[in-house]
Parts: C-alpha cells; sequence; structure tokens
C-alpha cells in the first residue's frame, strides 16, 4: 500500500501511529522530505539535516550541470572562431592552386588534423584509378551529409590518407541545393575514437558547404 492511499485513509491519529511504528518511512521515500513543513525545530534535528544535506546534493548537481553548460558554450565559441579564420581565409584565395596547398594546412594547424585532403570530381573523373574509392565514398554520404567512422575500406583511405590513419571524417564539398559534391574534403586521425559513427556532423556540413562554395569560385567550369 503507497503513502498517497494510507494519507487518504488515515486519520491523524492513525498516521502518526503508523509514523511510529516505521521509523525508517523517510529513509525508504527520501523524497519526502522535501514535503514536510516544520513549525518548530524541536527534537527535529536530524530531520533537519536530512533536508539540508538533499538541498545540499541537489545544488551540487545543478552547478555540476551548469558547469558542463558553461564548457560547452566555450567549446561551441570556440569552433566558430576558427570557423571564423577560416572564412576568411577562403576569401582571400585567388586559384585553385593556392586553395589545394593552403587550405588543408590551415585545417590541420586550425582544428589540430592530423591529415588533411581533398578530391574533386573532377579529378577523380580524369584517373580511373580514383574511381572506384571516389565513387564510393560519395555512395556513403548519404542526402551530402558529411560522415566519421573508423572502420573505412582500403579502397577509401589510401584514396585519401596515409597509412597510420585510423578514424576519418568524409564531407561532400558541395553547393546549397546540390545533388551532387563538387568535390570531398577528408579530415583524418590517428586516434580511432576522434571520428567515429555516433559523431554529430553539423560543423561538418558546414565546413563542406563553405569550402564547396570556394571551390565553385576557383575551379574552371567543365568544356
Amino acid at each position: 500500500m503507497t503513502i498517497e492511499k494510507q494519507e487518504t485513509i488515515f486519520g491523524k491519529a492513525e498516521l502518526v501511529s503508523y509514523l511510529e511504528n516505521n521509523p525508517n518511512v523517510f529513509q525508504q521515500h527520501p523524497e519526502l522530505l522535501e514535503l514536510v513543513t516544520l513549525a518548530d525545530s524541536r527534537g527535529t534535528a536530524s530531520l533537519l539535516e536530512r533536508q539540508v544535506s538533499m538541498m545540499k546534493e541537489r545544488l551540487s548537481e545543478h552547478k555540476s550541470q551548469h558547469s558542463q553548460f558553461v564548457q560547452v558554450a566555450r567549446e561551441n565559441e570556440q569552433i566558430s572562431d576558427s570557423f571564423t579564420h577560416i572564412i576568411c581565409q577562403m576569401i582571400g584565395f585567388t586559384n585553385l592552386s593556392q586553395f589545394a596547398t593552403e587550405f588543408p594546412s590551415e585545417l590541420r594547424t586550425t582544428f589540430n588534423i592530423d591529415e588533411v585532403s581533398f578530391k574533386t570530381a573532377q579529378a577523380a573523373a580524369r584517373r580511373p584509378s580514383d574511381n572506384e574509392g571516389y565513387d564510393d565514398a560519395v555512395r556513403r554520404m548519404v542526402n551530402n551529409r558529411a560522415v566519421s567512422d573508423n572502420r573505412w575500406p582500403s579502397n577509401i583511405m589510401k584514396l585519401f590518407f596515409s597509412a597510420n590513419i585510423n578514424s576519418a571524417a568524409l564531407i561532400p564539398m558541395r553547393k546549397p541545393n546540390s545533388e551532387e559534391p563538387l568535390g570531398i574534403l577528408a579530415l583524418g586521425s590517428q586516434h580511432p575514437d576522434r571520428y567515429t559513427n555516433d559523431l554529430g556532423t553539423a560543423h561538418l556540413d558546414r565546413l563542406g558547404l563553405m569550402s564547396g562554395l570556394c571551390l565553385a569560385r576557383l575551379q574552371p567550369s567543365e568544356v
């Protein structure tokens, strides 16, 4: 029988008797302590101490959650600042050669990435040896969304990275509303847990759109 049901049945005398015969009820249901109102503190020191202790625990939990929120906000602010830096760099690129050389280097330095490379659709089409890996990578980026994993097939890993990369994110370099990417940006890490398949893609997709717009501006049109 629950406490709520007993309160609807018991009168005050019966309730007092029940509590006298069941002194552990508040230990079994500590949440009830928050509902207790004390008009007189005489003889209730232990109960007050328990209530204060529970309030301190709640306060500590709230402080911990607040600290986590602050940490996330700071990390997001740092990422935003890094993206602003990358955007400013891309605005200054005047040709594809400069973009191909300096853009991967900026990403490696700014985001502390072990390896960064990209392949354009035009370049992959001109090299039959790249076709299989490139087409396989495009198929895996469903709906033009970035994909992270630490179990990429060897044909994709060889296309973008050296042998010591153990996790990677593949990002479609695209224009808004485009069906096919202009290229694929690849971020590689030696650590297998940096780019896993449960990693969020919001920032990666944003990077893909930014780099795709820059690539579209600099890349010669196909004849």
